[in-house]
């Protein structure tokens, strides 16, 4: 049975960036810092913004069809990796997503407690954690081999002990582009009573991250990446979000969920 042939002029189709009278004749190599939107997601935030702009989950026609789509894009995200539908966290950038978890984490972790960030990250899944210092959380730097770019996880473990609480790392580095083993960093992090915290936005656009296979208690990425709206998307495990302080308006305090609540 022949391999399935990718049918490219298809593809060009389905992005109307192709077709746009002032980009031709240009070639298109941007990094991961954006990508053009495919047009089934134009059509839909042009619905949205059309017909069912409105405050969602009302009596009528139009917030109760606004409410179902959003519903419809948790669902769909959610089965697509692996994970509960309330576990999926929608805000307006991975980089604002790390921002407002760190501060819940600074609220729980106490003085003395570490955590452990890379020098293979990106500044945003590295940026609010290291800040955590100024409230008296240790934090260690588990550092790249500086000839290869290469994070050894043997480094990592001989950095793990009782005052560490979370790992913060990447799936893929944007800096060197290497995969790191992730299921099995989480599995061990797990069995050490350490929580993970994964940035999957280099991974992402390459690959349909399998949130439950990799084991992570927080994955996080950008829609934006991925040929979608300009959002940021973070998986948080139940029993973890439900002990961590709410950063919500405070009568959404009794929610479980650090992020759950839409944005106002």
């Amino acid at each position: 049975m022949s391999a399935p042939v990718l049918d490219l002029e298809f593809v060009r189709t389905q992005f109307p960036a192709f077709a746009e009278p002032s980009l031709q004749g240009q070639h298109f190599f941007e990094n991961a810092g954006g990508s053009y939107t495919c047009k089934p997601v134009i059509d839909r935030l042009t619905r949205f913004y059309h017909s069912r702009k409105v405050q969602p989950y009302g009596a009528y026609e139009a917030s109760r069809l606004a409410g179902a789509e959003m519903d419809e894009a948790r669902t769909r995200l959610s089965a697509m990796m692996g994970v509960a539908a309330d576990e999926l966290s929608f805000g307006p950038s991975t980089t604002a997503n790390t921002y407002v978890l760190a501060q819940a984490f600074g609220e729980w972790l106490a003085p003395g407690d570490a955590i452990i960030v890379t020098d293979q990250d990106h500044e945003a899944n590295s940026g609010p954690w290291r800040r955590l210092a100024a409230r008296g959380v240790e934090v260690r730097e588990w550092q790249i081999n500086p000839q290869t770019g290469h994070l050894d996880p043997a480094a990592l473990w001989e950095m793990i002990d009782d005052k560490v609480k979370l790992v913060c790392f990447p799936h893929c580095s944007n800096v060197v582009g290497e995969i790191n083993p992730v299921a099995e960093i989480c599995t061990r992090l797990r069995d050490a009573g350490v929580y993970s915290c994964v940035d999957g936005v280099s991974y992402a656009p390459h690959g349909l991250p399998d949130v439950a296979g990799l084991g992570a208690d927080i994955y996080l990425f950008s829609a934006y990446k991925t040929y979608g709206p300009h959002q940021g998307l973070m998986v948080i495990r139940r029993a973890l979000a439900e002990m961590l302080p709410n950063q919500g308006h405070y009568f959404k305090a009794q929610l479980a969920f650090v992020m759950r609540a839409h944005v106002r």
